[in-house]
Parts: C-alpha cells; structure tokens; sequence
C-alpha cells in the first residue's frame, strides 16, 4: 500500500468510525452511509439512492445499492468508506463496520465492536480489527 492510499483510507476510516460514534450515541443506530475521497483529494459524504428499494429495506439491501452506486462513480472518485452496523454473533456484540476500496488496489474491512450498557452509562468500545475486503468499487 502505498502513502497516498494509507492516507485516504486512514483519513476515510477516522471520518466514517466519528460519525457512526455519534450516531449510535445520539440515536443508538444508523443507515448504511458512504463517504469518498474525490479525485481531487477532498472527502465527501454521498447519499444513498434508495428508490428503487422497497420501503423499508434491510441494512444489506442498502449497502448492496449503495456498493452499486458506488461504482458508477468509480471514475470521479479514489476511495470509498461504506459504514454499516453489524452483529458478530460469536462475541455476542454489535460492531461498526466499514468496508474501504482505494481505486489502486487496496480493499479493507474494519470492524470495531461496541457494546451498550444495560442501564445507562456510556457505550463501550472494542478494539478495531482489519480483514482483507473484496474489491468491489473496482473490481480486479
């Protein structure tokens, strides 16, 4: 991995974990979003077409639209962050997850686990993990 594209997945993955922090805390979940890093190196957020959707769609149908979307812009963007909530069945705790893409290459999966408190307090959470993702922005 190269200095620009660390740079643009770092920048992308700090942005997409603040937001969905916030929104778990202030709402206690959120939609699937998507943020970019524009060929001109500056971040945005992009919405989510949901029309074609049925009206109230499942978290995977919206990050599977959302995952489509994003490769139709593939040719005005260099990296992309899809933020979803995710359950890890084995440790019994929902999870952040975002899926990175970088147009050079570089595919990731990070997931940080939180867990909420049974009466009050604040949310707990873990330590982010990173897998290998399947490059579908671009795809090979």
């Amino acid at each position: 991995m190269t200095d620009d594209e660390r740079a643009d997945l770092d920048a992308l993955l700090a942005a997409a974990l603040r937001l969905a922090q916030r929104e778990i805390e202030q709402v206690a979940a959120f939609d699937p979003f998507v943020l970019v890093v524009g060929s001109d190196g500056r971040m945005l957020s992009a919405e989510i077409d949901t029309s074609q959707l049925g009206r109230y769609p499942e978290s995977e149908e919206l990050a599977q639209a959302a995952t489509e979307q994003l490769a139709g812009l593939a040719a005005s963007v260099r990296a992309t962050a899809l933020t979803v909530t995710t359950r890890l069945a084995k440790e019994r705790s929902d999870a952040i997850e975002v899926r990175l893409d970088h147009r050079a290459g570089t595919s990731l999966v990070v997931i940080m686990p939180f867990k909420r408190p049974k009466f009050g307090g604040r949310i707990e959470y873990g330590d982010t993990t990173s897998f290998r993702g399947a490059h579908e922005v671009w795809p090979s």
